[in-house]
């Protein structure tokens, strides 16, 4: 009977150690994982201050337009950029994608992605898209550190295929010659596309209304740009409709 209770003993004890081993061991585990998932956590964090807000990005190309429901979104990046996406070649190195979101018509968020080469190496390997980081802006162009940046990593992910980039359709798409016209349309007067570049002109005297001290140049101040292009057009559409009548 001694010797039956002395067993039954023995095996409770070895279970019971047996017990706070694989607690201890788990508790381990769950501590390792915890401060691995803060480590990634801390990498993303310091990576996305890499990414700088991209001033006068609007200069670049609007190449998209995206409308869900009461938001929409503004897309631009370099003309350089989508050259090299439509010869099929690798997006630049210093590429800067911009995003507009607004709600309700009204500017609330600005998302940036950038890619410069060993940018990749930031971070973890299951937090890489290339060489790609991003960044999120409030509409005021303040770093809004509330967002997740880790949600970004995890949207372009599955585009791997498209080097990261949800909208390179939409890059391979667009006409850079409308691009270009656009531009030219600033220095050419829309009457018969009639070239202006070579023409002088300067503000009229305030005694002088006439056409001609517009386009000849009595006055004193020398325009430039769309003042210069206003008012050869208006000379134009003087000089056409005195035609027609």
């Amino acid at each position: 009977m001694k010797q039956r209770l002395l067993v039954f003993l023995t095996i409770v004890i070895a279970l019971t150690l047996t017990a706070c081993n694989s607690n201890n061991d788990m508790k381990r585990i769950s501590q390792q994982k915890t401060s691995g998932d803060t480590s990634k956590q801390e990498q993303s964090e310091s990576s996305r201050e890499l990414v700088n807000f991209p001033e006068n990005y609007d200069k670049g190309v609007n190449y998209t337009t995206v409308n869900r429901g009461d938001v929409r979104e503004e897309l631009y990046t370099s003309r350089e950029a989508i050259e090299a996406v439509q010869k099929r070649k690798p997006i630049p190195d210093g590429t800067v994608i911009t995003l507009e979101i607004y709600k309700d018509e009204e500017l609330s968020e600005i998302f940036v992605m950038e890619k410069r080469n060993g940018w990749g190496d930031q971070n973890p390997p299951e937090m890489q898209n290339g060489d790609w980081l991003y960044q999120e802006f409030n509409g005021d162009k303040s770093v809004d550190y509330e967002e997740d940046i880790g949600r970004c990593f995890s949207c372009h992910a599955n585009q791997e295929r498209d080097d990261f980039v949800n909208t390179l359709d939409e890059m391979k798409d667009y006409e850079l010659n409308e691009s270009a016209k656009s531009k030219e349309s600033s220095t050419k007067s829309p009457i018969a596309g009639i070239p202006i570049d070579h023409w002088n002109v300067k503000a009229a005297d305030s005694n002088r209304a006439g056409s001609q001290d517009f386009v000849h140049g009595k006055g004193d101040g020398l325009l430039e740009g769309e003042k210069k292009a206003g008012i050869i057009q208006k000379v134009l559409l003087m000089v056409h409709f005195k035609q027609e009548t």
